[in-house]
């Protein structure tokens, strides 16, 4: 049956519309100019060193330790490298390019709850996110927003449609991948399921086949991505949840601050969305689960206690949301105000009230970017001259600011003090006496820094006393130099002068004579100077580690910790940081080190 005229007149004015908001999107991000973030190199330095060979670590020589909370968007950016693309102008292009294609999928929520032609209304999330310079700002700063939006606008029109048609079953894999692009994945998928079987209850059916594949395609991805975090990071959360839970931004302020900012856009959105909540079932069905994604989103804030970008990275990606709260709201109106041109002239309004607010804090944004990294990357270039001046090929560096350090200094092993990429300094957070411990035997770094994110370091006493600070405010081993480092047993040139069988044999024996001590100096001394193929081989180093591990044993068998932990510190470094060993290490470490009461 052929609809009438009006309705393709107003289906064709959607879409009209739909091309404005993305093209007003792209015009929108490329004002504000942001540029990529550190936490955006972030994921760039680890999917560069995944398609390099040297699998998931932020440099080739870092331990193996998931210091980022989106794994499919960090393997989507390392692409950039095999490709030979421009690392930084394909994040930001990606970003963009993914959160521009999200707009019209959210537009389709209405069509796909309630088995029509696309109107008016459903282009409100798009004009919306087009007009927000929290949306545009993070959909091109090289961060997963754009990726997040498009999987969430992907799993909110398949499900309604599949829970409308009870045909099909693509919107469990989109929260599945969701779950791989952002920790609170799990969240959303736990609303759009709330929201699955709140109808099937209602409608008393019971779950069957249709269930089941959209189980399948939520499971098959979180639990895969579950069994290699388990194989290869050695537990079942990622690095960076243990790192932040200290951390307190201020979740309350934080929402209230985005609110403050938004009133127009918050109150009408809420409103509205209040009013799709009493309509009858398919745009209550739409309005339900906005606000449970809202929630959910909401939650997630709670949960991480703020944060400490700017511009409401969290909530960015729910600004489309908000935009389907409002098109939800005129879904409901649309009986009373029987007719396009009304239709139009709330589209107007709610789009010149929410637009205006939006674009008129613009140029705040654009003034005040989030940190670069290139700004970051520019600041490690004097590490970078120091450390050839000391003739570090390979140096241990203990700086925060991960991103721009780690795409820089590709040949450090990276201390990441900050503790997103470090297992040992996010699972012993707040623990003083556990961190000193680690980072003076099992170091220390030639360089460091200890101000501001790194202030902390400076109550570690054992750690300081190792250091001197030098004109340029880094602080420096002492008794490090060209000629000299303080970590070689019997000086840095009788060292350096083994050949690989004989360093194989000088391990040995530091293990047969329990002297751990001695044998993590050497490693760290000969990893600094010399590459791979001056090392012991891969196979030489494994069997070392077994045998440390053999000695920890024992002497846990006889009660003494402490020498037990030190071959546990040198186990682990010998096998390039394995992660189950690392896990074992630490573990040891806290009960030889337990927290202050």
């Amino acid at each position: 049956m052929t609809a009438p005229r009006s309705e393709r007149a107003e289906t064709w004015t959607a879409c009209a519309l739909l091309v404005a908001a993305c093209a007003g999107l792209v015009a929108h991000a490329r004002y504000l100019g942001v540029p990529v973030v550190d936490d955006a190199a972030i994921s760039l330095a680890y999917g560069r060193t995944f398609f390099e060979g040297a699998g998931l670590r932020v440099t080739p020589l870092s331990q193996p330790v998931e210091g980022f909370s989106n794994p499919l968007w960090t393997l989507l950016l390392g692409l950039a490298f095999p490709l030979h693309l421009d690392p930084e102008r394909y994040a930001a292009s990606l970003g963009l390019l993914l959160g521009t294609l999200a707009l019209p999928l959210f537009a389709l929520w209405g069509p796909a709850a309630e088995g029509r032609r696309l109107r008016l209304e459903d282009a409100l999330p798009a004009l919306v996110a087009s007009a927000s310079p929290t949306y545009a700002a993070w959909v091109c700063s090289g961060m997963e927003t754009g990726l997040q939006a498009l999987l969430l606008a992907l799993a909110g029109a398949w499900g309604l449609r599949e829970l409308r048609t009870g045909q099909d079953a693509r919107a469990g894999w989109a929260l599945g991948l969701l779950c791989l692009t952002r920790p609170e994945g799990l969240l959303y998928a736990g609303a759009a399921g709330a929201l699955w079987l709140g109808v099937r209850t209602l409608q008393r059916r019971a779950p069957g086949r249709q269930e089941l594949r959209q189980l399948l395609g939520l499971l098959v991805p979180v639990l895969g991505w579950l069994a290699v975090r388990w194989g290869y990071f050695a537990d079942l959360l990622p690095n960076t949840y243990y790192a932040k839970r200290l951390w307190e931004f201020g979740a309350a302020a934080y929402l209230s601050n985005f609110r403050t900012a938004h009133p127009a856009l918050t109150h009408l959105a809420l409103g509205l969305l209040a009013l799709g909540l009493l309509v009858p079932s398919p745009v209550r069905r739409r309005a339900l689960l906005t606000l449970l994604l809202l929630g959910a989103g909401v939650l997630f804030v709670y949960q991480s206690k703020g944060d400490w970008m700017r511009e409401w990275r969290f909530l960015a990606p729910l600004v489309p949301l908000l935009g389907c709260a409002l098109a939800a709201g005129l879904s409901a109106l649309r009986p009373a105000l029987q007719g396009v041109l009304p239709a139009v002239g709330a589209l107007a309004l709610l789009t010149g009230a929410v637009g205006a607010e939006g674009l008129h804090r613009s140029p705040a944004v654009r003034r005040s970017p989030e940190l670069p990294y290139r700004y970051v990357a520019q600041q490690f270039e004097g590490v970078r001259a120091q450390a050839q001046a000391l003739g570090q090929r390979h140096a241990l560096l203990g700086f925060p600011d991960l991103g721009g350090q780690a795409l820089l200094l590709r040949e450090a092993e990276v201390v990441d003090v900050a503790g997103l990429a470090d297992y040992a300094l996010a699972h012993h957070a707040g623990n003083l006496r556990a961190l000193d411990d680690y980072l003076v035997s099992e170091g220390p770094p030639v360089l460091l820094d200890a101000h501001g994110p790194s202030g902390h370091l400076r109550e570690l006493r054992g750690l300081m006393a190792r250091f001197e600070r030098d004109g340029s405010g880094r602080y420096v081993l002492r008794g490090l130099s060209a000629s000299e480092d303080p970590r070689c047993p019997g000086g840095k040139a009788a060292t350096l002068a083994l050949a690989p069988p004989a360093q194989v044999q000088a391990f040995a024996k530091d293990v047969a004579e329990d002297a751990p001590e001695q044998a993590l100096g050497r490693w760290r001394c000969l990893r600094a100077y010399l590459d791979d193929a001056q090392l012991p081989s891969r196979e030489g180093r494994e069997q070392l580690a077994r045998q440390a591990e053999a000695r920890a044993e024992a002497h846990l068998a006889a009660g003494e910790r402490l020498p037990a932990l030190r071959h546990l510190s040198l186990a682990t470094l010998l096998s390039d940081g394995d992660a189950h060993r690392r896990r074992r290490t630490e573990q040891l470490r806290a009960e030889l080190f337990p927290r202050a009461p």
